[in-house]
């Protein structure tokens, strides 16, 4: 009797430290925030300071060894939203412009160790290509990628401008024009970000509204029709590591210098880490 009542403990000390340890080992390995790297295109201005072939090549080498959890869009959003649960080291790669060099140059490298990977379309120069500039993906291309993992999102419909182009001031989407009141201010970058939205869910099929502001750029009245037309979800260009419980307004990390190499890289993410 008594055999089997110390049988019957020791089961049960058993499970509770098994439980323990489990719980233990998913609280670790639980992420504490999500590091998102940001890239656009691979030097069509001839800026040496871009990011090349080889250093892209090189820096998704490095994460792939370093056993970063490189995760989609989707799964972001669904962590942010308190839905899932991921690992630590956990990265969300994006990219901005909708550049047509995503698909010549990134995306076979992405897909080598499948990597999905974002980007944030100026979706009228891909809707409307002008031959007299940078070439843009086609709609074509999109929808390939998008089959294997690849995600794209607005970078509004066409306000990836500046008010002031030669003093390089004052972004359009954030911005009022001259003589512009707010209420024309507001119908105004509605008609922009519905537009580009409405596009990508004809050209893509339906997906969430998720916006990257240009320039990073953005105003309280912006965010206002944001919430008005859905956009739960926006990134930044400011440097920092996103965690839950925020505004929904997200940071990045400038990834795409050809002076960062892939442990270069590494070393970056995880001094943000620390900080």
């Amino acid at each position: 009797m008594y055999r089997k009542s110390f049988i019957i403990v020791l089961s049960f000390i058993v499970m509770i430290a098994i439980s323990l340890v489990v719980i233990f080992t998913m609280t670790v390995n639980k992420t504490t925030g999500i590091a998102v790297l940001m890239y656009h295109d691979f030097g069509y201005r001839g800026n040496p300071a871009v990011i090349n072939k080889e250093v892209f090549a090189d820096q998704m080498n490095s994460l792939a060894e370093h056993e970063f959890n490189v995760i989609s869009m989707e799964q972001y959003v669904d962590y942010m939203e308190g839905k899932i649960e991921l690992p630590k080291k956990s990265v969300l790669i994006t990219f901005d412009d909708g550049y047509e060099d995503f698909y010549e140059i990134a995306y076979p490298i992405l897909q080598q160790h499948q990597f999905p990977a974002t980007n944030f379309v100026v979706v009228k120069s891909s809707d409307e290509p002008n031959p007299e500039y940078f070439p843009h993906l086609t709609w074509d291309q999109m929808r390939e990628m998008k089959a294997n993992g690849m995600s794209f999102y607005s970078h509004t419909y066409d306000s990836h401008i500046k008010i002031n182009e030669e003093e390089d001031k004052y972004p359009l989407l954030a911005n009022y024009l001259e003589g512009e009141t707010s209420l024309e201010y507001k119908a105004r970058v509605r008609e922009d970000l519905e537009n580009a939205q409405k596009l990508l869910v004809k050209e893509l099929g339906e997906q969430a509204n998720i916006l990257a502001f240009p320039y990073g750029s953005y105003s309280d009245e912006l965010l206002e029709v944001m919430d008005e037309i859905g956009i739960d979800h926006a990134f930044t260009i400011k440097r920092g590591i996103n965690e839950r419980g925020g505004d929904g307004i997200y940071y990045r990390i400038n990834a795409g210098l050809s002076s960062l190499d892939g442990e270069g890289l590494v070393r970056k993410i995880e001094e943000f880490y620390q900080k």
